[in-house]
């Protein structure tokens, strides 16, 4: 029994231990590192970074000058590349993070360069190593209650609306001012060199819009990379690539730079030399990378790189620096897509995201248009029918483990960005204020038709003005299909039997257009005051095949707390929205006294509307 229980206690005072060691930071290392008061102009050194493959490669360089708070607590050493390996690219995007030796101890990482050098400076700036050491003091495990910045709300935001695909909720950020802008700063100070992201895509719709969303960050999208490489496997070792493989599989999207330092005892690293994002206390997986080889350019040259696979957790994004730890990595997002073209082919892809609260949906969302573009006719006209089911973890504040969403899109254009636009319901799940949401796994399933099926409603006919409460109006919509005559479609609705005498307005209208009516009419249905009623929300869209019939009369009613009351009297009305309280409810502009769907075969546009009288004794 005293040898289980001293078993025991050992056991429990190892892992104690080993718990504050992953915890504890990089310490410094007066034997390795140089501090920068040490460092003296003219002094010569070595960088080591991989031109090529998984190969580490040394350069010369010599010390120019140092200039403290090159912004504040940032100081840089200045540097001149010797080598002619160095002097044939200069600073590279991907270059970031490579370590700096003077008299065989590190002083730093390479981390910044100018835009447009004259040929042969090749000038950089190197990041300290004191400022690097001092991104892992935050603590080295990882933030298991990280959800990711909303980096780029205000972009997706209005690629959203472009689509007719309404942002939930007001979740709008101030958009943040672009800094990585080759024109601002190629003859301005030096920037720190570019993250760059390997996107495997050639679809030039979908690289605009990410090359929009990510060069304000300072990451520089490259078209075309990201996909396999000669090696399943790279080193973990200084010198070598590190990055965020933020989508994995049949779609790929792979950002980087390099590890600067391992702490092989503590199985720790640093790398980049500046912040990927600045985000601070952060759960990413990373990844090492192969480097296919260096585009050379007149602006700036960058690493053209792929991933290998993911090898540990980047834990901290800090202003000197990223930190991470060797060994287990949180888990990816699959996502299994079906896609159905023109030809009757089925095709079957899956790729898996990175866990984050905004790159998980806007990764899901490129990817899946990105890959069906690349099976079917990018320019096309088309109809597109889409089932997206994104399951995730049951939570009490739920009732349900899954959303689900179908709908049909015809256009001429791009048949991925429908399935795109049918995806930001993840986005809103990912990005809602009220509490987090485990995405589990994602199916969709597209059928592609090589025939736009779309019609506008151009008018409406009823047979007389004057009705019964209770009575059915019979209603003609004259619809426009594409590049057809007019056709017209039957409709009806009923008045309600308790509907008040008087006017009253009957609205016909596509589910796309109704929506926007409702958003309209009652804003506060659509600011839903925790997560089941928005999820809720979110399973409720119209479907676009719908003619939809409403009949409703301008009386004020009033939302309150996600619930409408329309027919609230005017003493209740007043007691529940006073000056003495706000944000509880407010005020609708309409009161709907009835709705009706008639099913088309088309992808229905537009609405409509009609005055009719309500008369007890009408014929």
């Amino acid at each position: 029994m005293k040898k289980a229980t001293s078993l025991f206690f050992n056991l429990f005072v190892l892992g104690f231990f080993f718990v504050l060691d992953t915890q504890a930071q990089i310490a410094w290392n007066s034997e390795k590192f140089m501090p920068l008061d040490e460092v003296k102009i003219g002094a010569k050194g070595k960088g080591y970074t991989v031109f090529h493959g998984t190969t580490v490669e040394p350069f010369d360089f010599e010390v120019v000058s140092i200039e403290r708070n090159y912004t504040p607590g940032w100081h840089v050493i200045w540097a001149k590349g010797l080598s002619e390996n160095y002097q044939q690219t200069g600073g590279a995007g991907g270059m970031s993070g490579s370590p700096c030796y003077i008299e065989g101890k590190m002083v730093g990482a390479l981390s910044l360069a100018f835009w447009h050098q004259r040929e042969h400076a090749n000038l950089f700036g190197i990041t300290s190593i004191e400022l690097m050491v001092k991104a892992t003091q935050r603590g080295m495990r990882p933030n298991l209650d990280y959800a990711g910045f909303q980096l780029f709300d205000d972009s997706m935001a209005s690629l959203l609306q472009s689509s007719n695909v309404t942002p939930f909720g007001n979740l709008h950020l101030t958009p943040v001012v672009e800094f990585n802008n080759p024109k601002y700063y190629q003859h301005k100070k030096a920037h720190p060199l570019s993250t760059p992201l390997a996107i495997s895509t050639t679809n030039s719709q979908v690289f605009a819009q990410l090359q929009k969303m990510f060069r304000r960050h300072n990451i520089e999208p490259i078209q075309g990379s990201a996909g396999s490489t000669p090696t399943s496997e790279s080193p973990i070792a200084e010198g070598q690539i590190v990055g965020v493989e933020y989508a994995r599989g049949d779609y790929n999207a792979f950002g980087f730079g390099t590890i600067t330092y391992i702490d092989k005892q503590k199985r720790q690293l640093l790398g980049f030399g500046h912040s990927m994002y600045g985000e601070g206390h952060v759960n990413v997986p990373i990844s090492g990378g192969y480097v296919h080889f260096i585009v050379p350019r007149s602006d700036r040259s960058s690493k053209y790189a792929s991933a290998t696979k993911p090898f540990g957790t980047m834990v901290q994004d800090r202003l000197g620096a990223i930190a991470g730890t060797i060994g287990s990595y949180p888990s990816f997002i699959p996502i299994k897509l079906q896609v159905q073209t023109m030809d009757n082919q089925t095709h079957q892809k899956q790729f898996e995201v990175a866990r984050d609260r905004f790159m998980s949906a806007s990764m899901a969302m490129f990817g899946t248009w990105d890959i069906i573009d690349n099976l079917e006719a990018r320019w096309s006209e088309h109809t597109v029918k889409i089932d997206t089911k994104i399951r995730f973890e049951n939570t009490p504040a739920v009732d349900t483990s899954e959303l689900t969403y179908s709908n049909i899109f015809s256009t001429s254009g791009s048949p991925g960005f429908a399935a795109f636009s049918a995806l930001g319901a993840m986005r809103n799940l990912m990005l809602n204020p009220f509490g987090r949401l485990k995405v589990q796994d994602i199916d969709v399933k597209v059928k592609i038709d090589d025939k736009r099926n779309t019609a506008i409603i151009e008018g409406l006919r009823i047979e007389k003005d004057r009705y019964r409460p209770g009575e059915t109006v019979d209603v003609s919509v004259i619809l426009r299909p594409y590049l057809e005559d007019p056709i017209v479609q039957k409709s009806q609705i009923t008045i309600p039997k308790g509907t008040p005498e008087g006017t009253v307005t009957l609205l016909v209208s596509s589910g796309q257009s109704y929506e926007g009516w409702q958003r309209q009419r009652a804003p506060l249905n659509f600011q839903p005051r925790n997560l089941n009623q928005m999820v809720k929300l979110l399973q409720k869209g119209e479907s676009n095949l719908d003619l939809i019939l409403e009949i409703f009369i301008p009386r004020i009613g009033m939302t309150v707390q996600g619930q409408e009351f329309p027919d609230l009297p005017v003493s209740m009305l007043s007691v529940m929205n006073t000056q003495t309280q706000s944000g509880e409810g407010g005020y609708t502009r309409g009161r709907t006294l009835h709705v009706e769907k008639t099913e088309t075969k088309y992808v229905i546009s537009g609405s409509r509307f009609l005055r009719l009288n309500v008369d007890r004794r009408a014929q």
